[in-house]
């Protein structure tokens, strides 16, 4: 009994937590900034976001790209697995470092 209730106050508190959220991001708030952006501060905002996530990126093209080098005493077809998916990401990144730089220039424009 103590233990249902104490797994219940821990998963009560985790849920409450404002530094987690059990609900995934369906990044709406993002569209409606997208949409809305009309200021210095919403632009630079938005271009933070998008050097963020171009970190994001860069960091698991990063992991990619040595996790292909671990399978290279292997002769793996996975090194190449890995190799191709640290390409994609950072492509990724690259893009959202494109995205950046239209909205710094935006927030100067303004």
């Amino acid at each position: 009994m103590m233990t249902k209730i104490a797994a219940a106050l821990l998963f009560g508190a985790l849920a409450l937590s404002p530094g987690l959220s059990l609900a995934a991001d369906d990044g709406s708030s993002l569209e409606t900034t997208i949409q809305t952006a009309q200021t210095p501060a919403q632009h630079a905002a938005l271009a933070q976001d998008y050097r963020a996530k171009a970190k994001e990126a860069r960091a698991k093209a990063a992991r990619h790209e040595s996790m292909g080098k671990m399978y290279l005493p292997q002769k793996s077809s996975m090194g190449n697995h890995c190799n191709n998916i640290a390409k994609k990401y950072s492509g990724i990144a690259d893009d959202y470092d494109a995205l950046a730089a239209g909205e710094e220039e935006a927030a100067k424009a303004k």
